[in-house]
């Protein structure tokens, strides 16, 4: 207060005033210079990747990996055209990141869900047409793809909510992420999603409702409307719709099975995980906001689905349901593999070994399979038996698992006589009786 008074008699007091005018001004021209300097050096990619954001260094290596090496960073994350005092409180706003950057308590990776590309008050359009013209892009953006971007913007779809990964290209040349030596409950393995491929457009497009399509999503179908999935839309005539990975050696025999359980699993894994989705935009009344509320994570949407509806795999596994349901393995199996038994060898080979549908380990003997065998002779139904694939089952294994594990076991599905009469026709059924009464076969 003193400092205050004495400023204030200086400017009153004729014999000072000049001089306090020129001290004042001295002063804030020094203040005005040191926050010039400081803005300007606080917006160059060496203070961006070497003290903000030196913690997430493939933050920065995917930037250097991207088209967009040598643009400011400043030119795409803050608003342009600012008035000096908004870039100001943007700055000191910044500053309040420090702390966790020197406690090395940062989100890792940063912007994990890709929130930011997602809402429109963060990245909206203007940032990217400062330099990019839309009336510039080409409907047919590379060969056999269609994309007509005026139907997007007119919709208020933002620029970002596609084209997430063009400042921090995490797809080609190789690229790594780059951990720092923080401890690992901070790290977080997983590469940002790219809204670029086509289970990103997929967010949005979709088959019809009643094409008979199970989406194993975490948003109820029809909560968001999206856009027709039809190829024609996004697609030529004389586009390959069959993609590269599809036309490797036995791809319908050992890879697509196995490939689809495990991106189900992974579906499974991100509705089930901690991972948030996209920020929720309830409340906010801009159209664009509104656009891309509710968008589903692209780790949601199932990437065979993006071509396939299950009425196809329907059809192509002999009209079983597939996947198969929940419930399934009750009684619906029991009666397909009574009636369709050639649908279920589509997928489980005959193995010369127990002569009974087997999947392929089990030739090999790598795996405990999913033979019938395997299934029903193993401990939750025989108690104590390990099933061996490896084994035939009609003429070994079942013999000494009927001797060592009783016959109780057995006649839980085996209950009609005619089981046993099958092969043993001389079988006593007296004998039969008093086997069942003691679980033990006689000698």
């Amino acid at each position: 207060m003193k400092l205050i008074r004495a400023i204030v008699d200086a400017f009153k007091n004729k014999r000072t005033r000049a001089r306090a005018i020129i001290w004042t001004g001295t002063v804030a021209t020094g203040l005005m210079l040191v926050i010039a300097i400081a803005v300007a050096v606080t917006t160059t990619y060496w203070f961006c990747a070497a003290v903000c954001h030196y913690p997430q260094a493939d933050t920065v290596s995917s930037y250097d990996n991207s088209t967009h090496t040598g643009v400011a960073c400043i030119a795409c994350h803050k608003q342009p055209g600012g008035n000096p005092i908004d870039f100001i409180i943007f700055k000191a706003g910044a500053m309040t990141s420090l702390p966790k950057t020197i406690m090395g308590t940062v989100e890792m990776p940063i912007n994990a869900t890709s929130w930011v590309a997602m809402d429109p008050k963060e990245l909206p359009s203007k940032y990217c047409t400062q330099c990019h013209r839309l009336e510039n892009r080409e409907t047919l953006t590379s060969p056999g793809i269609i994309m007509d971007h005026a139907a997007h913007t007119d919709l208020y779809i933002t620029c970002t909510a596609c084209h997430n990964r063009v400042g921090h290209n995490e797809l080609i040349n190789d690229w790594q992420p780059i951990w720092p030596a923080y401890p690992p409950e901070l790290h977080d393995s997983q590469f940002h999603d790219c809204f670029m491929l086509m289970t990103a457009c997929y967010r949005c497009h979709r088959f019809e409702e009643d094409d008979g399509q199970r989406v194993t999503t975490p948003y109820p179908i029809g909560e968001f409307p999206g856009a027709t999935g039809e190829c024609y839309i996004c697609h030529t005539d004389n586009f390959e719709l069959v993609p590269d990975n599809h036309n490797v050696p036995r791809f319908v025999e050992d890879i697509h099975g196995p490939w689809y359980i495990d991106i189900v699993e992974s579906i499974d894994n991100f509705i089930a995980g901690p991972l948030d989705t996209y920020n929720d935009m309830t409340g906010r009344t801009d159209p664009y906001s509104m656009a891309l509320d509710q968008v589903p994570s692209v780790r949601a949407v199932n990437y065979c689905y993006t071509c396939h509806t299950t009425r196809f795999c329907d059809d192509c596994h002999g009209g079983l349901p597939m996947p198969h349901p929940d419930g399934y393995l009750l009684q619906p199996h029991i009666d397909d593999a009574t009636n369709y038994p050639d649908s279920c060898e589509i997928c489980h080979t005959i193995s010369p070994v127990n002569n009974t549908p087997a999947a392929a380990g089990d030739l090999a003997g790598t795996s405990a399979g999913d033979t019938c065998s395997a299934c029903h002779h193993r401990e939750e139904y025989i108690t104590g038996w390990e099933f061996d694939p490896r084994v035939n089952w009609e003429w070994i294994q079942h013999a000494d698992a009927a001797r060592e594990v009783g016959g109780d076991s057995c006649t839980r599905c085996h209950a009609d006589i005619q089981w046993c009469e099958t092969c043993h026709v001389n079988f006593d059924r007296d004998e039969l009786a008093r086997w069942q009464a003691r679980g033990n076969p006689s000698d």
